[in-house]
């Protein structure tokens, strides 16, 4: 286990006879981290080290869920950690395309209860726009250097397939042709491997608010944190996790009757 891509690079430093591959996954958020540790490879020419590049962008994912028919989200709290490096203008299409609100938020519960009387009382007037709560930390540009280091190793792929939503063009990043030396994908044979979410889960609907996480077939029974088999249940940041850990005993509370 390492803490960052930088321990990986560490380890090919260390061992000169082995090949170490960074599986780089993860937003924006990480993207630049990884971004940073390839341009270092490169510039120390240390050839043992290999990158699995699995980042992926949020825009695009955004954009499936809005393209829904069936969505029945009224508006979106921004995630803080992307915001940060690729500012507001990226979720404008939100508010300007789809008529939803957006509110960037932070992490801290004050945070986040700021935010959703942020979304409120945007649905209270009718506006629709991008607001930013975490002003402490997310700029309108975002973190240009981080972006920048991204553009220089990595480009869209043309398409990625999301577990709980599909294949969405244009969703991941993949290597540059400049980086090849340093791409797994390149290095090794990678099996394309599937990997579909059981029939009876339906972290889909739970995404595009179809349903609570708690109306799932299969929610704190076949599936929970200790043994996920949806997406929104495997991340500690899913929404199913979520209401597993903080939301399931209330939601057992509203169905068990009110003792006479």
């Amino acid at each position: 286990m390492i803490y960052s891509p930088l321990d990986a690079l560490k380890l090919a430093r260390q061992n000169p006879d082995r090949e170490i591959v960074f599986f780089a996954i993860g937003f924006e958020t990480t993207a630049p981290s990884t971004a940073l540790t390839l341009l270092r490879a490169q510039a120390d020419r240390i050839e043992n080290f290999f990158a699995f590049c699995n980042h992926v962008t949020i825009v695009p994912a955004i954009r499936a869920i809005l393209d829904s028919p069936d969505l029945r989200l009224d508006g979106f709290i921004g995630p803080g950690h992307v915001s940060t490096v690729i500012g507001l203008r990226p979720y404008r299409f939100i508010a300007r395309d789809f008529g939803k609100p957006v509110v960037v938020s932070g992490f801290e519960p004050l945070d986040v209860l700021q935010s959703v009387y942020m979304v409120l009382r945007q649905l209270r007037d009718g506006r629709n726009e991008v607001e930013n709560q975490y002003t402490r930390v997310v700029r309108e540009e975002g973190n240009p250097l981080a972006m920048q280091a991204i553009g220089k190793t990595m480009e869209l792929r043309t398409t990625f397939e999301w577990r709980g939503l599909g294949f969405i063009s244009q969703s991941a990043l993949k290597l540059r042709s400049e980086l090849a030396a340093h791409d797994a994908e390149l290095r090794y044979e990678i099996p394309g491997v599937r990997v579909a979410d059981p029939a009876a889960c339906q972290c889909g609907e739970v995404l595009k608010g179809v349903i609570k996480p708690w109306q799932c077939k299969v929610f704190g029974t076949a599936c929970t944190p200790d043994h996920p088999i949806g997406t929104c249940m495997v991340s500690s940041e899913g929404a199913c996790a979520a209401y597993y850990n903080y939301g399931r005993h209330a939601g057992r509370r509203r169905r068990e009757p009110t003792p006479a």
